[in-house]
């Protein structure tokens, strides 16, 4: 049951699962990946017997953030890595308004890592069920660019500032269990139950009152991300600014190469 071609979608009773399916890639958010998680958020928004939403990854990861091998084929080309930002970051924000204000609940079944846009995409989900083996990764500080997805906010808030600083500015990759001691996810369990607890999760979502629910949902994201757009615009406009600087081009390198990047 999927009209996508990276995204599978399943019904078990009330609860919609959405697989993110490019495993091969480690599910990146690209231009056909951010636009088909929109739409298949939406249309389970619009059908009355879907009553909350499951979101996880097929493969070894989540999702890792941004189709690194573009962006070297970008830097490859001589072409200027700003068109393909702005335009990939705007995808992103809107993924992550989706999964904001959706009027249903979204729980994310964290299978593995979850990187860059990824980890935005993780964090906006209303709950985080994370296996064992799942790790949030900033990653953003080793290829020399800031925080998107709406993570520089919903970081900071979930965790504080002095914990926030030393996730990105650190590029700290944090475990599942450290993960859930600094307030990241919910709850942790066995790789290979994440998808079934998380479904469990999703199905007691799902029998509750849908109204209250639903402006459940919206208060509690209005008090503790009300400025959303603002920090998604702020956001894109400052990743833009840093993709045509050298150190950009010597992040991607030192990424492909497997080597420590020579930051200027």
């Amino acid at each position: 049951m999927s009209q996508f071609e990276t995204i599978l979608v399943e019904d078990q009773g009330p609860v919609r699962l959405l697989t993110l399916n490019q495993p091969q890639f480690f599910n990146p958010l690209d231009q056909k990946s951010g636009p088909e998680l929109v739409a298949a958020l939406e249309a389970a928004d619009r059908e009355a017997a879907v009553r909350a939403v499951v979101l996880t990854g097929a493969g070894k990861a989540f999702a890792a953030g941004g189709n690194v091998r573009l962006m070297g084929e970008i830097l490859a080309s001589g072409r200027s890595a700003g068109p393909f930002f702005s335009e990939i970051a705007a995808v992103l924000n809107r993924s992550i308004i989706t999964l904001r204000r959706l009027g249903k609940p979204v729980v994310c079944a964290l299978n593995g890592v979850a990187a860059g846009a990824g980890l935005g995409w993780a964090l906006a989900c209303d709950l985080v069920v994370a296996a064992e083996g799942a790790r949030l990764d900033p990653g953003y500080i080793r290829i020399a660019v800031t925080p998107d997805g709406g993570t520089s906010a919903l970081v900071t808030r979930l965790i504080g500032h002095k914990r926030a600083s030393e996730f990105f500015l650190l590029g700290r990759v944090l475990a599942a269990r450290e993960a859930l001691e600094w307030g990241m996810v919910n709850r942790v369990v066995p790789d290979d139950q994440v998808v079934a607890e998380a479904l469990a999760v999703a199905g007691q979502l799902a029998q509750a009152p849908r109204q209250a629910l639903r402006a459940t949902k919206a208060l509690l994201i209005q008090a503790s991300l009300g400025d959303l757009a603002t920090i998604l615009e702020e956001e894109r406009q400052a990743i833009v600014g840093m993709v045509d600087l050298p150190d950009f081009a010597e992040g991607i390198r030192a990424f492909f190469e497997r080597r420590k990047p020579a930051f200027a």
